[in-house]
């Protein structure tokens, strides 16, 4: 006899245990897309990766779409934190190369771990032909434009910086990124 034919209360999944299932499902969905691409990976690829039968995985991910998103999502999040992280070490006495080298530094040690660099050009690419995607990537880099200009100008009102206006500054030095993290995706870490 079942718990439920005895009518005791079923037991409830946590929260917690929820968030595990997804992130482990997304941790496969992202090697898989790092090996295969978005859109050569099957769903049965990510079963297999997972670990978890097709009904587990359509549980979190009803459609691979969905899984991009996750995937896309998580990187953004990551390159958002890494610049953040390399922006709270900033002291008043340095200057912007040594600021780069840091943030640099940080984009090397989270590509080693998460393959970063290879998910940012395939959510670069998928964001020309998925809105929601692009809609997510443009607010990332916003907050990330947000974020260097609020550094810039606390660096210039130090007058540590000096130079053009903070706003712009901020987008010159952000630049920079996208072409590090394309270099890194196709060369590797040097």
């Amino acid at each position: 006899m079942s718990i439920a034919e005895e009518g005791l209360p079923m037991p409830r999944v946590s929260q917690q245990y929820k968030d595990d299932q997804r992130a482990e499902i997304l941790a496969a969905a992202r090697r898989c897309f790092v090996r295969n691409g978005f859109h050569r990976t099957s769903m049965q690829d990510v079963f297999t990766e997972a670990g978890r039968s097709a009904g587990a995985v359509y549980r979190y991910f009803p459609k691979k779409e969905d899984m991009i998103v996750g995937v896309a999502t998580q990187n953004l999040d990551d390159v958002t934190e890494v610049l953040r992280t390399a922006l709270t070490r900033v002291d008043g006495e340095r200057g912007v190369g040594e600021v780069m080298a840091d943030l640099l530094e940080a984009v090397i040690e989270r590509h080693h771990d998460k393959q970063l660099a290879t998910v940012a050009l395939m959510v670069w690419s998928e964001a020309l032909r998925n809105p929601a995607l692009a809609e997510r990537l443009e607010a990332a880099t916003v907050r990330m434009s947000q974020d260097m200009a609020a550094l810039v100008r606390e660096r210039q009102q130090a007058g540590t910086w000096t130079g053009a206006p903070a706003d712009v500054l901020a987008r010159g030095i952000l630049s920079i990124l996208p072409g590090f993290l394309f270099n890194l995706a196709l060369l590797g870490p040097s």
